[in-house]
């Protein structure tokens, strides 16, 4: 892989600077959104670090409709318009949870996670659920690591370090499983 490769890959994104934009009004979540989902589509073909979705831009076009009409600029709350991956270990509501396994989702069913909950709470939007290793222990999966897509970012947060480190999103859950 050459060096302009590699840099056009690695474009991490400031979550300070993301959230005080939404919330101060000078992005518009639909902006937010879009740019989210076009980084993704440049890039997620050579780190594949989602977990495919479709319909994806749709449901977050949406979602970011019901955040604009829940809080008034005046009491956006601090990640407000903040796009988050999340480790396909937990549960999202209205996302199937498959843990980097073959079973059926419906396997994984619960309610919504609580870190889940209060991120969403906080204003922030998932973008989706990102890469795991199976059941979060121990064989690689196909997550390619940004820095060199020779290899694997390691671990079974893999696509949530993935696409932090490409730029889709400023912020993503992991989990220190095993280790």
């Amino acid at each position: 892989m050459t060096t302009t490769e590699t840099t056009a890959l690695l474009a991490p994104t400031s979550l300070v600077q993301q959230a005080t934009a939404a919330r101060e009004g000078r992005a518009s979540l639909a902006d937010a959104v879009n740019a989210a989902c076009e980084r993704l589509e440049a890039v997620e073909h050579r780190i594949r670090a989602f977990v495919p979705e479709p319909e994806r831009r749709r449901r977050l076009l949406d979602e970011a409709h019901e955040i604009d009409r829940r809080f008034p600029q005046d009491a956006r709350p601090a990640l407000y318009g903040v796009l988050v991956g999340i480790k396909d270990i937990f549960n999202v509501d209205g996302l199937p949870t498959r843990a980097g396994s073959a079973l059926p989702a419906e396997e994984f069913a619960g309610p919504e996670a609580t870190s889940v909950r209060r991120l969403r709470e906080a204003g922030a939007l998932v973008l989706g659920k990102t890469i795991t290793t199976e059941f979060a222990y121990f064989e690689a999966g196909a997550t390619a690591n940004p820095h060199n897509t020779d290899h694997t970012p390691g671990g079974s947060s893999s696509g949530s370090a993935a696409s932090v480190a490409a730029g889709v999103v400023p912020l993503a859950l992991g989990s220190q499983t095993v280790g």
